[in-house]
Protein backbone atom coordinates (compact mmCIF):
# COMPACT_ATOMS: atom_id res chain seq x y z
CA UNK A 1 0.00 0.00 0.00
CA UNK A 2 1.13 3.24 -0.69
CA UNK A 3 1.42 6.18 1.80
CA UNK A 4 -0.19 9.24 -0.23
CA UNK A 5 0.31 11.59 2.55
CA UNK A 6 4.21 12.04 2.35
CA UNK A 7 3.58 12.46 -1.11
CA UNK A 8 1.09 15.26 -0.54
CA UNK A 9 3.73 17.10 1.62
CA UNK A 10 6.73 16.96 -1.26
CA UNK A 11 4.00 18.48 -3.90
CA UNK A 12 3.42 21.60 -1.16
CA UNK A 13 6.61 22.26 -0.42
CA UNK A 14 7.72 21.90 -4.41
CA UNK A 15 4.94 24.31 -5.05
CA UNK A 16 6.03 26.76 -2.76
CA UNK A 17 9.57 27.09 -4.01
CA UNK A 18 8.27 27.62 -7.72
CA UNK A 19 6.01 30.38 -6.60
CA UNK A 20 9.20 32.03 -5.15
CA UNK A 21 11.41 31.49 -8.01
CA UNK A 22 8.28 32.80 -10.06
CA UNK A 23 7.79 35.55 -7.87
CA UNK A 24 11.25 36.62 -8.28
CA UNK A 25 11.58 36.88 -12.04
CA UNK A 26 8.37 38.82 -12.11
CA UNK A 27 9.59 41.43 -9.79
CA UNK A 28 13.54 41.28 -11.20
CA UNK A 29 11.72 41.67 -15.15
CA UNK A 30 9.14 44.60 -13.81
CA UNK A 31 12.45 46.37 -12.36
CA UNK A 32 14.85 46.04 -15.44
CA UNK A 33 12.02 47.15 -18.09
CA UNK A 34 11.64 50.15 -15.82
CA UNK A 35 15.28 50.74 -15.76
CA UNK A 36 14.86 50.26 -19.64
CA UNK A 37 12.10 52.58 -20.24
CA UNK A 38 14.39 55.05 -18.28
CA UNK A 39 17.54 54.53 -20.03
CA UNK A 40 15.57 54.97 -23.61
CA UNK A 41 13.91 58.32 -21.91
CA UNK A 42 17.14 59.53 -20.76
CA UNK A 43 18.36 58.78 -24.29
CA UNK A 44 16.43 60.81 -25.80
CA UNK A 45 16.91 64.08 -24.00
CA UNK A 46 21.06 63.39 -23.92
CA UNK A 47 20.50 62.94 -27.96
CA UNK A 48 18.47 66.39 -28.36
CA UNK A 49 21.34 68.30 -25.78
CA UNK A 50 24.42 66.99 -27.43
CA UNK A 51 23.27 68.05 -30.85
CA UNK A 52 21.80 71.69 -29.05
CA UNK A 53 24.68 72.17 -27.62
CA UNK A 54 26.74 71.58 -30.53
CA UNK A 55 25.16 73.58 -32.75
CA UNK A 56 25.83 76.76 -30.37
CA UNK A 57 29.71 76.22 -31.00
CA UNK A 58 30.67 78.38 -33.04
CA UNK A 59 34.22 79.12 -32.48
CA UNK A 60 33.83 82.11 -30.25
CA UNK A 61 35.34 82.56 -26.62
CA UNK A 62 31.30 82.44 -25.44
CA UNK A 63 30.28 79.23 -27.18
CA UNK A 64 31.59 77.01 -24.22
CA UNK A 65 28.90 78.44 -22.18
CA UNK A 66 26.28 78.94 -24.73
CA UNK A 67 26.54 75.53 -25.79
CA UNK A 68 26.38 74.47 -21.57
CA UNK A 69 22.96 76.58 -21.13
CA UNK A 70 21.52 75.32 -24.76
CA UNK A 71 21.89 71.39 -22.77
CA UNK A 72 20.40 72.20 -20.15
CA UNK A 73 17.26 74.09 -21.40
CA UNK A 74 16.25 71.10 -22.54
CA UNK A 75 15.97 69.86 -18.91
CA UNK A 76 14.03 73.27 -17.54
CA UNK A 77 11.04 75.44 -18.51
CA UNK A 78 7.13 74.24 -19.22
CA UNK A 79 8.34 71.94 -22.56
CA UNK A 80 11.17 70.31 -20.41
CA UNK A 81 12.09 66.50 -21.24
CA UNK A 82 11.51 64.50 -18.56
CA UNK A 83 11.87 61.11 -17.05
CA UNK A 84 9.65 58.46 -15.39
CA UNK A 85 7.06 58.34 -18.03
CA UNK A 86 7.42 62.77 -17.92
CA UNK A 87 7.08 62.73 -14.39
CA UNK A 88 10.30 63.82 -12.88
CA UNK A 89 12.52 66.36 -13.69
CA UNK A 90 16.38 65.98 -15.67
CA UNK A 91 18.69 67.42 -12.85
CA UNK A 92 22.02 65.19 -13.26
CA UNK A 93 23.33 66.50 -16.57
CA UNK A 94 27.27 66.77 -17.54
CA UNK A 95 28.64 68.92 -20.68
CA UNK A 96 31.99 67.94 -21.49
CA UNK A 97 33.91 69.20 -24.02
CA UNK A 98 36.90 68.19 -26.87
CA UNK A 99 38.67 69.21 -29.60
CA UNK A 100 39.01 67.23 -32.72
CA UNK A 101 37.34 66.26 -35.50
CA UNK A 102 36.64 62.26 -34.88
CA UNK A 103 35.88 60.94 -31.22
CA UNK A 104 38.37 58.21 -31.55
CA UNK A 105 40.98 61.58 -32.00
CA UNK A 106 40.16 63.47 -29.02
CA UNK A 107 40.43 61.31 -25.63
CA UNK A 108 40.81 64.64 -23.29
CA UNK A 109 36.96 65.70 -22.48
CA UNK A 110 36.91 69.15 -20.51
CA UNK A 111 34.28 70.75 -18.46
CA UNK A 112 36.21 74.00 -19.12
CA UNK A 113 38.48 73.80 -21.70
CA UNK A 114 41.41 76.35 -22.22
CA UNK A 115 41.00 76.96 -26.20
CA UNK A 116 37.01 77.06 -26.85
CA UNK A 117 37.47 78.11 -30.21
CA UNK A 118 38.61 75.08 -31.35
CA UNK A 119 36.24 72.63 -29.37
CA UNK A 120 34.10 70.26 -31.74
CA UNK A 121 33.01 67.82 -29.99
CA UNK A 122 30.25 67.91 -26.91
CA UNK A 123 29.24 65.16 -25.05
CA UNK A 124 26.19 65.29 -22.40
CA UNK A 125 25.26 62.62 -19.86
CA UNK A 126 22.34 62.26 -18.37
CA UNK A 127 21.81 60.56 -14.92
CA UNK A 128 18.72 59.69 -12.84
CA UNK A 129 18.34 57.40 -9.79
CA UNK A 130 15.54 54.82 -10.76
CA UNK A 131 12.81 53.78 -8.17
CA UNK A 132 13.40 50.22 -8.00
CA UNK A 133 11.39 47.77 -5.75
CA UNK A 134 12.65 43.82 -6.38
CA UNK A 135 16.41 44.89 -7.07
CA UNK A 136 17.47 46.64 -3.71
CA UNK A 137 18.17 43.27 -1.90
CA UNK A 138 21.04 43.81 -4.73
CA UNK A 139 22.27 47.33 -2.93
CA UNK A 140 24.42 45.74 -0.40
CA UNK A 141 26.38 44.07 -3.09
CA UNK A 142 26.69 47.32 -5.50
CA UNK A 143 25.50 51.15 -4.13
CA UNK A 144 24.69 52.27 -7.57
CA UNK A 145 22.21 49.79 -8.95
CA UNK A 146 19.76 52.34 -9.20
CA UNK A 147 21.87 54.80 -11.53
CA UNK A 148 20.77 54.92 -15.07
CA UNK A 149 22.87 57.05 -17.16
CA UNK A 150 22.54 57.92 -20.70
CA UNK A 151 25.35 59.74 -23.16
CA UNK A 152 25.51 61.07 -26.31
CA UNK A 153 28.15 63.14 -28.16
CA UNK A 154 27.92 65.23 -31.18
CA UNK A 155 29.76 67.65 -33.41
CA UNK A 156 29.84 70.88 -34.95
CA UNK A 157 30.57 70.52 -39.00
CA UNK A 158 30.71 73.81 -40.78
CA UNK A 159 27.32 73.66 -41.93
CA UNK A 160 25.21 72.10 -38.72
CA UNK A 161 25.71 69.03 -36.27
CA UNK A 162 25.44 65.89 -35.76
CA UNK A 163 25.42 62.99 -33.29
CA UNK A 164 28.22 60.79 -33.50
CA UNK A 165 27.92 58.11 -30.79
Amino acid sequence: MVDYRRERGFVLIATCIALVILLATAGLSIDLGRMYLIHSELQAFSDAAALSAALKLDGSGQAIESARIASGELASGPNAMRWNLGTEPITDIVTTFAKGDTVAASTIWEVLPKNAGECRLVRVIATAKAPLVFLRVFEPFKADVQLVAASSIAMKTDQSARLVE
